[in-house]
């Protein structure tokens, strides 16, 4: 190995950049500093340009490395220049809320230290076990013995730990394990539940888990877009006469196309009196019951076997991270556990190690961004948050109410309220509605003054709006209908 020769001298090139980081950090966040502040001005929906989506795509893979500060530099002209548009408060189109600032500070730390939480001692499994607790006081979970929050990626890794968790007990409470044995040994089909509206997050883990979509029974839902829970007995009670095994119910506490919160005090006493495990998927809506207007919608969270929550939408946690919250642990480690001898066994002076519960090993330091959110809102900042974002959505809901030419296509939940543009004096058919209000959304994201993009709901074209920015306020509830009012006459020619 002596005689062998390489052009670059790595230890150099990185040992330059620790000496210099200081100054490339300050140069990058002054960057940073600068996109946060001209933001709000910025036009809202930036489309990347054709030569840009070009140049990104085929770059060459340099012989020789850039220098940082080459580095930064392509990164100010080639992609801070073209965000999504969900940082900007007159964005509404998605449940993602923008990072808090400290929130992006403490991420910075996490990843400059780069400790896996895999089993070392390491600061963030502590701060973890205090996450867990303030998470669940937020939403109502009891901070028993057997409990804790996980992190993930997002709400669809948190529905799968759960009902990957759901399918090992069901199996364990008839007698056999699904890790040994797992689904080809010709037993009764498992059969999960979830309402009509629930997230797509929920179909996909039942095919990840090999259960099979035809397995997911959709209850109806009624008139609010909340499960028919008067169906999902009816539903349960057909499936165990075709000797079939219902296991669980996912209910939905606040669904993304509507905000609608499933009647969570019923469906656990479904649960309870059918012996289904009982989970809540609450990644957008799971903290809404620190509103005094919904908190009697949320009784029965607390019954829950666990809870789907991400940080990274209400919360204003950067992207990634969801998160889930059980009450059953151990069931967890059992459903998860296989440690290597190379990993520490068990549990570090009380605090657990996230692999035992998880199909995940190597793990990311989620906690510490998270923490620093909530540490900066305190509990009192958090029911605010809530409490005006909500509040905002029934302003817009009354000014979409009192406009002649609007219509309101769901009953407003939460912070989401779904509408269109119904054009007066003209008798257009449902398709030339879901055309018009299309060509609306496309034009409010042209005109740089918004973003809307369009869902359906009950079979109509909707302009979704979801309102989770910091920064939204009653003038921007006013803007957006002047908009759609404007650009809606202007399209139909009224």
């Amino acid at each position: 190995m002596a005689d062998r020769k390489t052009d670059i001298d790595l230890t150099r090139l990185f040992s330059d950049d620790r000496a210099e980081f200081a100054r490339l950090g300050k140069r990058t966040m002054d960057s940073l500093a600068d996109y946060l502040t001209r933001l709000p001005d910025e036009v809202v929906d930036r489309v990347v340009p054709d030569d840009e989506r070009a140049y990104l795509s085929n770059l060459d893979f340099p012989d020789q490395g850039m220098s940082a500060d080459d580095i930064v530099t392509f990164m100010e002209q080639h992609i801070m220049p073209w965000p999504q548009p969900t940082g900007h408060q007159r964005s509404y189109g998605w449940v993602n809320s923008p990072p808090m600032p400290v929130s992006i500070l403490a991420d910075g730390v996490a990843q400059t230290m780069n400790a896996a939480l895999d089993g070392y001692d390491f600061s963030g499994i502590f701060l973890m076990v205090s996450l867990g607790r303030w998470l669940m006081e937020l939403t109502g979970i009891p901070d028993e013995e057997d409990s804790m929050a996980l992190l993930f990626s997002g709400g669809s890794a948190a529905n799968l730990n759960a009902l990957t968790t759901a399918r090992y007990w069901a199996a364990k409470t008839d007698g056999w394990n699904v890790r040994d044995e797992g689904l080809q040994g010709g037993r009764p089909a498992m059969i999960a539940y979830a309402s009509d509206q629930v997230h797509s997050s929920v179909q996909r883990c039942m095919e990840q888990l090999g259960l099979g979509s035809d397995n997911l029974r959709k209850v109806p839902a009624n008139d609010a877009f909340q499960m028919d829970v008067g169906a999902l007995k009816d539903m349960i009670a057909a499936d165990r006469a075709e000797g079939l095994r219902p296991f669980a119910v996912v209910a939905s506490a606040g669904t993304t196309n509507t905000g609608a919160i499933d009647p969570m005090n019923a469906i656990a006493g479904v649960c309870e009196d059918s012996g289904l495990w009982f989970h809540v998927d609450g990644a957008y809506g799971g903290f809404g019951g620190l509103d005094p207007r919904y908190s009697e919608a949320y009784v029965g969270i607390e019954r829950a076997h666990t809870v789907t929550i991400d940080p990274h939408k209400w919360l204003h946690v950067p992207l990634d991270c969801g998160a889930l919250l059980t009450r059953h642990k151990s069931l967890h480690r059992e459903a998860f556990s296989l440690t290597p001898d190379y990993l520490e066994q068990g549990e570090h002076d009380g605090a657990p190690w996230p692999y035992e519960y998880m199909f995940q090993l190597t793990y990311a330091n989620r906690a510490l961004k998270t923490w620093a959110a909530l540490a900066r809102m305190g509990k009192s900042g958090v029911r605010d948050l809530i409490i005006r974002c909500n509040a905002l959505a029934d302003l817009l809901d009354q000014l979409v109410s009192d406009a002649p030419d609007l219509e309101r296509l769901s009953p407003t939940s939460l912070s989401v309220v779904n509408f269109r543009y119904v054009p007066e004096g003209q008798d257009l058919d449902p398709a030339q509605l879901d055309d018009l209000n299309e060509r609306i959304s496309g034009a409010v994201s042209d005109s740089g003054e918004a973003h809307i993009p369009t869902t359906r709901v009950a079979g109509k074209i909707s302009l979704r709006a979801c309102i989770l920015h910091y920064d939204n306020n009653a003038d921007d509830m006013r803007h957006l209908v002047a908009l759609v009012r404007r650009l809606g006459s202007e399209l139909s020619g009224t």
